[in-house]
């Protein structure tokens, strides 16, 4: 498990922080999987959503909609998909626990069927 001290999430420098709350933050995705994606990260290191308090899970989700209004001053996308991986076989590759803002858009993928339900490609359709 990676350590608050070498987290990237960790301490994030105001440079970084596009919105805020009392208990997480909102960034830019540094990897983007579509124009606008946002990261809500908690200031508190735990690893995963279930590991993180009532409170914190609420601030997360306050956030998220925030997130929103600030992706649509800018773009216009015709959907959102809002998510968590937790642990490393769901593909979570940073331990501390963080939610995707993905702003999707028209034509972005061929066959967005399923969303969310999507990830097991062999199971999409």
């Amino acid at each position: 498990m990676i350590m608050p001290a070498t987290c990237p999430f960790c301490s994030p420098p105001d440079s970084v922080i596009v919105i805020q709350n009392g208990l997480c933050y909102a960034r830019k995705d540094r990897f983007p999987v579509a124009t606008g994606h946002m990261l809500v990260i908690p200031f508190r290191h735990e690893p995963d959503f279930f590991s993180l308090t009532f409170d914190e899970k609420c601030a997360i989700m306050a956030l998220a909609a925030e997130c929103r209004q600030v992706i649509e001053r800018t773009e216009k996308p015709a959907g959102y998909n809002i998510g968590f991986n937790i642990g490393a076989v769901a593909g979570q590759s940073v331990m501390h626990s963080h939610c995707h803002i993905i702003p999707r858009y028209k034509g972005d993928t061929e066959n967005p069927r399923r969303g969310v339900r999507g990830v097991i490609l062999e199971r999409r359709d």
